[in-house]
């Protein structure tokens, strides 16, 4: 009998997980979380300092209103712990027993002073894998360091190929290493858990955000190594294989827009503008891409002819004109946040969740998944914890403490 997908149980609904991890390798168990898996979320109980990352909902100066918290942990159980009271850690060897897998981001070294590194969680659990997030791994001369998101970009060689020609390098402006660092976390914790199933042992799991991380740096090491030569910023007209590319200006925003390269030519470009009334002012001699891309002066002429052509018509104008032509023009819209909230091809996929927020009148809108998985489908179960939301649950109903235990490691700051 076929069930409705909603039915099926999701792929990793046997998986049970414990979540210490910072913004570093929180996704990773966001990740492990909507695919099913039993994620409890362990933070002191002052709260986690991912609660206070801006924007706040409707600005709201509440630990309990952090946009950045609620994206992070939606799916996940939550409890207060204070892994450096004795108390703290004997209940937290009690959830390493239950767990398949542990999740952290703390200093190499800091958990095995608090006596639960994972030689003594490995005895309590020999199946356990823990998967360790940190700036540059366990080991090595920099594996103490401190490294916020930029230091991943940075260190990785991936920043210095972003931006312009004679400017300072850019950087992403999405925490793009701890991204990377968590996904890449996430893999390798599934392969873990893989050779569990065989082996019946677990591992500890030595995640770098700076090894993530330049792996996004493509072909620029191999280019290197190989040619010794290192890859720079290009202007907007030399990056690429040969290409004349840009961001430029049109009537609402910015268009990429992308000539000479594969299945595109200048021919084409000249075609669609010359439809549009502006054939008189292209300059024949472009028809020659190099031409375009070597000499500075044309370069400049190319591009306020492309601007002064490109402000008449908005960035769907554009992309609508460019692609419905049987000789292909790349100009593709820079979306904001809000275009991608309201892209006809997202919604029309259900690629955006809303979920219900205690307190709040309307839904949350969250972002779904980039896959489908049909017959094991991913699904954001629930609202990202409230402080100490599941201490009750966790606490009394699975490790069985009593009401007075529980009261007593409350006054304690234990929980």
């Amino acid at each position: 009998m076929q069930h409705p997908v909603d039915e099926k149980p999701s792929p990793l609904t046997d998986l049970k997980v414990l979540d210490l991890a910072g913004p570093i390798g929180v996704y990773c168990t966001k990740l492990l979380a909507d695919l099913g898996a039993d994620v409890i979320r362990i933070e002191p109980p002052t709260g986690d300092p991912m609660r206070d990352i801006a924007p706040l909902h409707e600005g709201q100066p509440d630990r309990e209103n952090s946009l950045y918290w609620w994206h992070f942990n939606t799916s996940k159980r939550g409890v207060t712990l204070d892994l450096e009271q004795p108390e703290g850690q004997e209940l937290f060897k009690r959830l390493i027993k239950w767990a398949d897998i542990a999740v952290e981001s703390f200093v190499p070294g800091y958990m095995a002073s608090l006596g639960i590194g994972f030689e003594n969680l490995a005895e309590l659990n020999p199946g356990l894998i823990l998967t360790s997030v940190t700036p540059f791994g366990q080991h090595g001369p920099y594996s103490e360091f401190k490294g916020p998101d930029i230091v991943g970009q940075a260190m990785s060689g991936v920043m210095q190929q972003v931006g312009f020609d004679g400017r300072a390098p850019y950087t992403i402006a999405t925490e793009s290493a701890y991204w990377s660092a968590a996904i890449f976390a996430a893999n390798a914790t599934m392969l873990a858990v893989t050779s569990r199933d065989f082996t019946g042992v677990g591992q500890q799991i030595d995640v770098s955000m700076q090894r993530a991380m330049s792996l996004g740096a493509g072909n620029a090491i191999p280019t290197y190594d190989v040619l010794g030569e290192v890859l720079h910023r290009g202007d907007m007209f030399e990056r690429g294989r040969g290409q004349v590319r840009a961001v430029l200006p049109c009537k609402d925003g910015y268009i990429f827009f992308i000539a000479a390269a594969p299945g595109t030519s200048m021919e084409a470009v000249h075609d669609l503008m010359a439809d549009y009334g502006f054939g008189d002012k292209f300059d024949l001699r472009w028809l020659d891409a190099a031409f375009v891309r070597e000499d500075p002066v044309e370069r400049q002429r190319f591009e306020n002819f492309a601007v002064e052509f490109f402000s008449h018509y908005t960035r769907r104008e554009l992309m609508d004109m460019a692609f419905n032509r049987e000789k292909q023009v790349f100009a593709v819209p820079t979306d904001t946040p809000e275009d991608v909230a309201n892209s006809p091809q997202l919604i029309d996929r259900g690629f955006f969740v809303d979920v219900d927020h205690p307190g709040i009148d309307d839904p949350i809108r969250y972002l779904g998944p980039p896959f489908r998985l049909p017959e094991s489908p991913w699904r954001l179960t629930r609202r990202a914890p409230e402080l100490g939301q599941h201490n009750e649950e966790v606490y009394h109903d699975m490790l069985g403490i009593g009401q007075n235990d529980l009261a007593r490691l409350t006054s304690k700051g234990v929980i």
